[in-house]
């Protein structure tokens, strides 16, 4: 009760009239502790006091939330209330939990990284039974056996009316038929489904949207004509259509995700389903003020039964990616569609009818029709589909003159209609030349080499190294005055060169 002594200490002296200063001197406490005593009722000691007894329980964590926060400046509270009682045992009261980070962060300068909040409108509540959303997300996970990151694809599903939440996880986008496998899977973890089912347009489910009339994805249509779901299809981003779910979805992100190790798809779909039971549906609702798991013991007799078992196989999807070399994938053979498609789409929608495969974009427009190969491992093209060299060497012309000025294009220009076979290695030697001399060197090259009909890339390096060259005079002068440079010559007498030349007149006259 050292704390409360001080206090009473503080207050009784201050009755009897002694000033700040002479307190904290009788005292011998700091003047700042002094001062926060000295306005501070009971009351408020009281419930400091109260607080602090709360935070007891928390203190032998600290070392290890201060390492969480510290390691991860977007943790929150939550998140932290959450770590606790997963990997600790520690269930502790949210508020509690969320002043005492506040504290940790303050004593040990731990910023936390905040995102822009988003503004939503409320919205009626709908009854119970009624509505599912379902929404979709990707979040990057830290691999548990190395520095690597494992991006990570989820679908998620929450009831309208008691927030009650479900999803699963994947290692690769979602297709169709994972869709459909992961909504007969939720209607089974729920025992039972909705009547009405909201979704944004997502191309795994719709194919156009028209005026509100929607045109669904063959296997999605077949699955809602067996479920008999009443489907509302709203736009992406939509807080008054699909708040919840997306709330669902920045959950799942930011309380699950967040800072977790993966090892598998399997033990973090279970992880996903202990989190549920343990945070995800037990955690208050921020609006309904009550559990979803309480909530969903009443709304789940208002679901609907299913309407037969989950198929064992969904029809195949009329939906193809578009690689990045424009083709699609169809019947193990590669079929191309018109350069820039995979800009443009990054899904198409193939049609087959009299041995004749076509390809369209989501609009319905007709990008490609191919007669069908009955091989395997083949490339079926179009020679419209094919690019034009012309169009490519404008690209790297273009791109060249963007980076180089425009002072360059007369002459670059020239080059090209030389080399047109090799336009993208000439334009590199340009390039390295301005790097290397400078864009006035080369620019003064330029001229000489235009002036000499000279348009080649190996003319223009030549005319930048012999201005670089030093003069030959200057190069090949020596120094006078240094004897290092001087050759001596030997001197001999006359005779010896008398004696030489008799000697050469005698073997002449042998041979």
């Amino acid at each position: 009760m050292k704390g409360w002594h001080m206090y009473s200490k503080v207050q009784a002296m201050k009755e009897q009239g002694f000033k700040i200063r002479q307190v904290a001197k009788i005292t011998k406490t700091a003047r700042d502790t002094v001062s926060k005593y000295w306005e501070m009722s009971p009351e408020e000691y009281a419930e400091k006091y109260k607080q602090a007894n709360r935070m007891t329980a928390l203190r032998a964590y600290e070392p290890v939330i201060a390492g969480w926060l510290e390691t991860y400046p977007c943790m929150t509270a939550a998140q932290v209330c959450d770590w606790l009682g997963e990997r600790h045992e520690l269930y502790a009261n949210e508020r509690t939990v969320r002043s005492f980070v506040a504290d940790i962060r303050q004593r040990y300068g731990l910023t936390k990284k905040s995102e822009p909040r988003r503004e939503y409108e409320a919205v009626e509540e709908l009854p119970q039974g009624y509505q599912m959303q379902m929404d979709f997300g990707e979040k990057t996970a830290r691999n548990a056996y190395g520095s690597s990151y494992k991006k990570l694809y989820f679908v998620a599903f929450t009831l309208s009316h008691s927030r009650y939440k479900w999803g699963r996880f994947q290692s690769r986008p979602f297709a169709t038929k994972d869709v459909i496998e992961a909504l007969y899977g939720c209607f089974e973890y729920m025992g039972g489904m909705p009547r009405q089912l909201v979704y944004d347009q997502d191309s795994l489910m719709v194919v156009n949207e028209n005026g509100g009339d929607i045109i669904h994805t063959q296997a999605f249509a077949a699955f809602l004509a067996e479920t008999k779901l009443d489907v509302r299809v709203c736009r992406k981003s939509d807080p008054e259509s699909k708040g919840k779910i997306e709330a669902t979805v920045k959950f799942i992100k930011g309380n699950f995700m967040a800072n977790r190790l993966y090892a598998d798809t399997e033990v973090w779909n279970k992880a996903f389903e202990e989190w549920l039971e343990r945070t995800g549906n037990k955690k208050r609702n921020g609006t309904t003020k009550k559990r979803p798991m309480e909530v969903f013991e009443e709304e789940q007799i208002h679901l609907l039964p299913l309407y037969g078992a989950s198929p064992k196989e969904v029809p195949e999807s009329s939906e193809r990616a578009v690689r990045r070399d424009n083709t699609i994938i169809y019947l193990s053979n590669r079929y191309s569609v018109p350069i820039g498609t995979n800009t443009k789409h990054k899904k198409v929608y193939i049609a087959v009818k009299d041995n004749e495969l076509e390809i369209m974009d989501s609009a319905g427009e007709t990008l490609a029709k191919h007669n069908i190969n009955k091989g395997m491992g083949k490339l079926i093209k179009h020679n419209d589909h094919r690019r034009k060299r012309a169009e490519i060497n404008d690209e790297h012309l273009e791109r060249t003159i963007s980076l180089l000025g425009s002072e360059f294009r007369m002459y670059l220009s020239k080059l090209c209609e030389e080399k047109p076979r090799y336009v993208k290695d000439q334009l590199g030697i340009v390039v390295q030349a301005c790097e290397k001399y400078g864009r006035e060197a080369v620019l003064a090259a330029f001229e000489y080499c235009h002036s000499h009909e000279l348009y080649r890339a190996s003319d223009l390096t030549d005319a930048l190294k012999s201005r670089q060259a030093p003069e030959p005079e200057q190069q090949n002068r020596l120094p006078l005055e240094d004897e290092r440079y001087h050759l001596k010559v030997q001197k001999r007498e006359l005779s010896v060169y008398g004696n030489v030349a008799d000697e050469s007149k005698i073997k002449g006259a042998v041979l």
